[in-house]
């Protein structure tokens, strides 16, 4: 799991499981880097090929952390898997799902692995506003 720090997002990738064994570590690892003007979480789901009651759960906890300074959990390019488990628990209507672009490679940022240390840089563009699920199946 890679936590990258931008200026107003926390945006994490490689989670490819959200369940039991980790959702308490996912919820902590952001609370301890969300510091700073960084409001809204943007949680890339592309690689995610379990997702339980308990990662659920979790989602609901960072989008609850997240509207407390006024932000957003924007769920990035999830699996078939995880957007079919969003659809059948209804999910998908309060959680904000959004398709990924990818940024030139001159375009970075730092982002931070689960011990906080800076690995690599990668950046996403992530759009404002949330997608349908029937725009982002065409």
């Amino acid at each position: 799991m890679i936590i990258e720090r931008d200026l107003d997002a926390l945006r994490i990738s490689g989670v490819r499981e959200l369940n039991a064994a980790n959702a308490f570590v996912l919820e902590k690892m952001v609370s301890a880097a969300r510091t700073g003007d960084a409001k809204d979480i943007e949680l890339d789901l592309s690689e995610t090929l379990a997702l339980d009651s308990s990662g659920l759960g979790a989602l609901i906890a960072l989008r609850n952390a997240a509207e407390r300074p006024g932000g957003v959990l924007r769920l990035v390019n999830p699996t078939p898997l995880a957007r079919r488990i969003l659809e059948l628990t209804r999910l998908h209507r309060v959680l904000e799902i959004a398709q990924q672009e990818k940024r030139p490679a001159d375009q970075q940022s730092e982002y931070l692995n689960e011990a906080g240390s800076t690995v690599s840089s990668r950046s996403y563009s992530f759009p404002r506003a949330p997608l349908s699920l029937e725009s982002a199946a065409a």
